[in-house]
């Protein structure tokens, strides 16, 4: 099957999270280019094989033995598609070698159901021999080669999210390609990429360029060399903006406050930042720490994630652009003004 970015329903959260990781990989025709002649071939029994996978967990979930426990979040019920790339590794040979325990620790970890799918239906094979496992794909030979240049890439150059060249399906950085603003676009629905492009011309005109994109589906912003804001992708491929400011009370926060009350709609205004202002921990995804502890904003106390007020926007529509234009404004301000204070994600 071929997996449409401009998809908004799906059956369950499972489904959906199926969907993503299919969509983020890059098609073929985008790789290729970039890749070694002798890694075609590799290359492509990768991607085949995880697109494959994904339209076959798409459609017949009950054959990996997935099953939504409603007494979860979505994100850990989510997790059950992912760990497939955790179990695939490679060796520059087409087989990958695991050790004997190494594999029944693996049989216990992940459901029985689901190894036999990878057997049955997507051309793998374990051969246990002398106290090792051999794992080889029937289907398609080359793939383990793939998944160990990739990883290897990930390793050399970026350290801390080696795996995603392999997760998904980015060849070209077999080639030392620096990833930019137009990759995250080339993940995004049609909707969502006028919004980002919309976002980024405004950016451009305003003299706040977009930086190589380091991590995955991340692009900083940057203004004299700091962060203005930082566009990623939240679930279901939404773009998220990032946008933080001062610590409360500092000089930058005391400027910010007296250019938005020179506002017609400075009421309305606070009431897009206090709706957006960031309430929830970035990685553990629970309500944050501080949250018997807030912080007063232009005279509302607001939970927010850690100490600064900055504004964490999902999915952003048409209607936001203007309030979020200005927020671009106000950060640029704070950056001339020299009083720039730190704020996560990053250094501004």
């Amino acid at each position: 099957m071929v997996f449409d970015k401009n998809q908004a329903d799906f059956r369950d959260c499972l489904q959906e999270k199926v969907w993503e990781l299919a969509t983020r990989q890059l098609p073929l025709d985008k790789t290729l280019p970039y890749v070694p002649s002798e890694l075609i071939a590799a290359c492509t029994d990768w991607y085949n094989f995880c697109q494959g996978l994904f339209a076959d967990m798409y459609e017949n979930p009950d054959r990996f033995g997935f099953v939504i426990d409603p007494s979860e979040p979505d994100w850990m019920n989510k997790k059950q598609a992912e760990f497939y790339f955790w179990m695939v590794g490679g060796s520059e040979s087409r087989n990958y070698e695991m050790t004997e325990k190494e594999y029944d620790k693996m049989l216990k970890k992940f459901n029985p159901k689901s190894i036999e799918a990878l057997v049955d239906y997507h051309g793998f094979v374990y051969e246990k021999r002398d106290g090792s496992v051999t794992v080889s794909n029937r289907i398609y030979p080359d793939m383990f080669v793939a998944t160990k240049k990739t990883m290897d890439c990930g390793y050399a150059n970026y350290k801390v999210n080696r795996d995603y060249f392999m997760i998904y399906c980015d060849f070209r950085g077999l080639a030392n390609y620096k990833r930019t603003y137009e990759d995250l676009h080339l993940i995004l629905s049609d909707d969502t990429r006028r919004i980002a492009e919309q976002l980024h011309d405004y950016c451009v005109a305003h003299k706040i360029t977009p930086q190589t994109c380091n991590y995955f589906f991340r692009v900083e912003y940057k203004h004299k060399g700091k962060i203005v804001y930082i566009s990623d992708l939240a679930d279901r491929n939404r773009l998220k903006i990032n946008i933080g400011f001062a610590e409360i009370g500092g000089k930058a926060f005391k400027m910010l406050e007296d250019e938005i009350g020179k506002y017609d709609d400075a009421a309305e205004f606070k009431a897009f930042w206090h709706k957006h202002a960031a309430k929830k921990c970035q990685n553990c995804k629970q309500e944050c720490a501080y949250k018997s502890n807030p912080k007063e904003i232009f005279g509302k106390k607001v939970v927010i994630c850690g100490e600064n007020p900055y504004i964490r926007i999902y999915g952003p529509e048409e209607q936001d652009l203007a309030y979020i234009y200005r927020l671009l404004d106000l950060r640029v301000k704070v950056i001339d003004a020299g009083i720039s204070e730190q704020f996560y994600p990053g250094n501004g």
